[in-house]
Formats: structure tokens, C-alpha cells, sequence
């Protein structure tokens, strides 16, 4: 077994053992980075987000989240405050879910299966995972729309692209034979053809029918340029995949410089569709002050103190295009540290966010430094930090563009998370025990 496995495992142990409600919330707030944790933290987020947002308005956000999961779809009203209470390894709430709704041990071994490499493989495992949780009602007719409206989004974006190497195709055409008619036959023979299967595929509410429309776009793909659809396939089920990956892991490298970086960025925002404009921090800050939570999971002092930060901008804002933290996100809650504990002592490792601190208490520097010293958590969170717990600040990532709002809700929400943990945090004597 690898090390990360056996972190995993040591991890799902430790949350399974602990017997408390805030025990158990510690536990997945302070390793919400890890692996079986994450999930949970951002698609319950996403979740509350996309429910607080008009019925109407809901689709728009549902189309740009990444962490809109199925699962929180299928879950009931005490499901879901279970976990708010208690932040879930992720596998566990699908195994709760399974086992509520009386899966069999065979079925539910299925759907715990990995997918694997092969594309071909995968989607065969894919399907027979979809045909066990439609029979057991586990694709809400709900997702199932968002579901099919993804793809329609997709199939647009993809067009935007595609358009680009047709038109290339079509001038070259024209180049070599100086014939406008070259190029209408060209497209007449297969962009066009293939393109307009698919708008009809997308848009006809008869699946028996999408299904008999795929089939055919695609053996007319295969017929006219099987050259294509192999080079398609190898893009799509490999290269796509590999060259993200690649992009994420040398964002912050000498490779990507900033122009790079802000290229790449703004090309995903085009291509996505979403319609960005004038970063407007007081705004953000008002959307943030004006959240409306109804959970009994969730106690006032935690909504009452991420209000209080973000009306003495203690949480900092930031726009997205000029933090490039990540090459896709449009939006994130992150954690910056601030102090850390050196024995009995504690040193400040960011003095321009004291100073800030200081100018809004208005007193000096130093002052400001031996307040925080005294008394840390008045003014900061906790959080673990290289094994060790530090005290830091919060810092919200918001892009300004049509769906702000649920943006704003999200990375909101999972702030107020946070502050629920630092009360917990700082009345917590037995902390090693989880580190």
C-alpha cells in the first residue's frame, strides 16, 4: 500500500472511531485538502450555493461547477444535516446512501470499482454503474437535466473550437483551387452534415431517438474521415487529460510565465461563455455580508463572525485574473497563515496583514503585534499547517460574471464552515490525537 493510501486509510479510521458530531467536523475541516475529504467540503458548498439560488437561476450555476455531484442530489433532509454535522469522508456518504436505500453488497461492490484507463473499459463500467443507481433511484430527474444540459454546453464549446479548424481547413481548400465551390462541397460533405446530427441529437426529447442519431453521426464520422475520429478519440480520452494535468502541474513554474498564464486563463473563460466584468469588491462584500443560512448545523456565532470579518474586511477578496491560482478556477476559499507557534512564543510571518489590522484598530504596528500575540484567535482562525497548527486568515476568490452571486454563496458558506471549526478548534484539549 502507498504512503497516500495509507494516509487515506489512517483518516477514514480516525473519523469512523470518533464518536462526537464536532469531533467528527474537526476532523474533515482540518483535513479538507485531503483526498476523501474535499469532496465533501466543496460539493456540499456547491450544493447549498446552487439551493439558495432561484429555481430559474439554478441551471446557469449547475453548468460551471465542478463540484455539483450527483450524490448530493439523492440525499434526504436528515442525510444531508448529518453531514453538515459531522463532514464525511466522501466514499462514507455513498456507502450511507447505498445502504439506506438497500443496494446489495454485490451491486454496491460495482459501484465501488475504480474506473479504469482504457476508455472503452471505462465506459462499459460507467454505464453499469448508471443502470444500478437508476434502479435504485439514485439520478434524481433533476441531475439528470443538468446532466443533459452539460452536454449541450459542452457540444457548444466544443463548436467554438472546432469551428476555428474548419474555417483553417476551408481557406487552405480555397487557397489550393481557387474554387468557392471546393469549399461549399467540403463543408457540405461532412462539417456540416455531422454538426447538424448532433444540434438534433442535443435537442430532440426522445432518447430511443438521441440514441439512433448518435449512432448514425457516428458511423458517418467513421465513414467520411476515420483518420478523424481515431485522431478525436486519442485527443479526447488521452491528450485532453494529459495536457490539464500538465498545465496544473506547472502553473507556478518558470515554464508558465505570467502572460502565459493569463492567456491560458482568459481563453477557458472565453471559451466557457461566462461573461466576466469590472472586479467590484464592495459588491462582493455585500453579497457576502447578506448570506442567509437556515441550518441547524450551522450556529450563529459562526455566521455572526464571518459577518463581523468580512464588514472589517478581515477576509480578503480577490480577483481570480490576477491571482491566477489555478488554471480553471473561477472561484476558491483558501487559508493564508499568519502566525505560528514557536514553543511558548508566537511569531507573526505576515506583518503587511497586521498592518492592515492595525490602520483598521487604529493603533501602531507593535501594538497590533502584541495583541495578536496575547490573544491570536480574536482576530485569526486555525488551521494545520505542515502538521502543526498555525493561525490564519481567510481569502475568498471570486470571479465578477453572471453567476457571481452563487459563487459568492459557495466559497461563503465554506468560510463560515471554518469558523464553526475554529470555535471548536480552540475548546479542543485532546488536538494531537488527530494529527
Amino acid at each position: 500500500m502507498s504512503e497516500k493510501s495509507q494516509e487515506i486509510e489512517r483518516l477514514y479510521n480516525l473519523w469512523i472511531n470518533s464518536r462526537e458530531d464536532d469531533e467528527r467536523f474537526l476532523i474533515g475541516w482540518l483535513y479538507s485538502s485531503n483526498p476523501i475529504f474535499k469532496p465533501t467540503i466543496e460539493g456540499i458548498s456547491a450544493y447549498m450555493a446552487y439551493r439558495n439560488l432561484p429555481e430559474e437561476r439554478r441551471i446557469d450555476y449547475a453548468l460551471y461547477s465542478s463540484y455539483l455531484f450527483d450524490l448530493f442530489f439523492t440525499l434526504s433532509k436528515e442525510e444531508l444535516e448529518f453531514v453538515e454535522r459531522n463532514l464525511p469522508p466522501y466514499p462514507y456518504i455513498s456507502e450511507l446512501v447505498w445502504r439506506n436505500r438497500n443496494v446489495s453488497k454485490e451491486e454496491i461492490e460495482i459501484l465501488k470499482r475504480k474506473l479504469p484507463k482504457n476508455p472503452i473499459g471505462a465506459k462499459k463500467l460507467i454505464e453499469e454503474k448508471k443502470k444500478i443507481l437508476e434502479k435504485y433511484g439514485l439520478i434524481t430527474d433533476e441531475y439528470k437535466y443538468i446532466s443533459e444540459k452539460r452536454k449541450e454546453n459542452d457540444w457548444k464549446d466544443f463548436r467554438k473550437v472546432v469551428s476555428i479548424f474548419y474555417g483553417v481547413s476551408a481557406l487552405e481548400t480555397y487557397l489550393l483551387t481557387h474554387d468557392i465551390n471546393a469549399v461549399f462541397l467540403y463543408l457540405l460533405t461532412f462539417p456540416i452534415p455531422y454538426h447538424v446530427l448532433k444540434y438534433f441529437s442535443l435537442k430532440h426529447p426522445d432518447k430511443n431517438l438521441r440514441r439512433y442519431i448518435d449512432s448514425v453521426s457516428l458511423l458517418y464520422l467513421l465513414g467520411r474521415s476515420p483518420t478523424g475520429l481515431a485522431l478525436s478519440t486519442l485527443e479526447y480520452a488521452f491528450l485532453s487529460p494529459m495536457v490539464s494535468k500538465i498545465i496544473e502541474k506547472y502553473w507556478y513554474s518558470d515554464k508558465f510565465p505570467d502572460y502565459f498564464r493569463k492567456l491560458i486563463y482568459k481563453s477557458q473563460i472565453i471559451i466557457s461563455g461566462l461573461k466576466t466584468r469590472e472586479f467590484d469588491e464592495r459588491e462582493i462584500r455585500e453579497q457576502l455580508y447578506n448570506i442567509k443560512l437556515e441550518s441547524s448545523s450551522i450556529p450563529k456565532f459562526a455566521l455572526d463572525r464571518f459577518k463581523e470579518e468580512v464588514d472589517n474586511k478581515i477576509i480578503e477578496i480577490e480577483d481570480p485574473r490576477k491571482v491566477l491560482l489555478h488554471p480553471w478556477a473561477i472561484s476558491w476559499f483558501r487559508r493564508k497563515v499568519v502566525a505560528v507557534p514557536k514553543g511558548k512564543e508566537i511569531e507573526i510571518v505576515d506583518k503587511e496583514f497586521v498592518r492592515k489590522l492595525a490602520k483598521l484598530e487604529g493603533i501602531f504596528l507593535n501594538e497590533m503585534e502584541e495583541k495578536i500575540r496575547r490573544q491570536p484567535t480574536e482576530y485569526l482562525g486555525l488551521d494545520v499547517w505542515k502538521g502543526r497548527i498555525v493561525f490564519t486568515r481567510d481569502v475568498l476568490g471570486i470571479l465578477p460574471c453572471q453567476i457571481d452571486d452563487a459563487l459568492t454563496y459557495k466559497e461563503g458558506y465554506t468560510a463560515i464552515l471554518g469558523k464553526k471549526a475554529d470555535r471548536i478548534l480552540i475548546g479542543n484539549v485532546s488536538l494531537p490525537n488527530y494529527l
